[in-house]
């Protein structure tokens, strides 16, 4: 029988407590890589950073890169299953209960939606030429802009009611 193999799957995110910043630069540094690579990592979409990997080489890179604010995700090459990302260090265990979400903020690091994954939209030429602002009083209409309207000639019979 042979032993399962992992693969290390990156998806661009963090910890909690680290800033998008502070990762891109931790692995640099962790990779011996440029920040333009490392850059490359943070597409989006699901990556293979390491594969063939034995459960426990695995869990020891997917600890190593959670100490430098990155959340990777742990495939097994033998079936679809994930395995569950190593909880994170401020993270205690709740008593019994009612669970709630052990949720934080951190500081936003650009835009949510990536430029490629952005709808373009194309700008709008709205011609304001003919537009003029004049002061509230009076009509709105000069004498010389209104339409001339003419009565229409209305036949009203003489009936008599005696």
């Amino acid at each position: 029988m042979t032993q399962a193999t992992y693969s290390l799957i990156f998806r661009g995110d963090l910890i909690a407590g680290f800033t998008a910043g502070d990762v891109k630069a931790n692995l640099a540094r962790l990779f011996k890589s440029s920040p333009q690579a490392v850059e490359k990592l943070f597409s989006g979409r699901p990556l293979v950073l390491r594969k063939g990997l034995s459960r426990a080489q695995a869990e020891q890179f997917q600890a190593t890169l959670a100490k430098v604010g990155a959340q990777v995700n742990l495939k097994s090459e033998g079936g679809p299953e994930d395995v569950p990302p190593v909880p994170e260090p401020s993270q205690t265990p709740q008593p019994e209960g009612p669970r709630v979400p052990n949720w934080t903020l951190a500081p936003m690091e650009g835009n949510l939606i990536k430029d490629h994954e952005r709808e373009s939209i194309a700008e709008v030429q709205v011609p304001t030429e003919h537009i003029s602002l004049r002061a509230a009083e009076g009509l709105l209409l000069d004498e010389s802009e209104r339409a001339e309207t003419v009565a229409a000639p209305v036949n009203i019979p003489q009936w008599d009611l005696n």
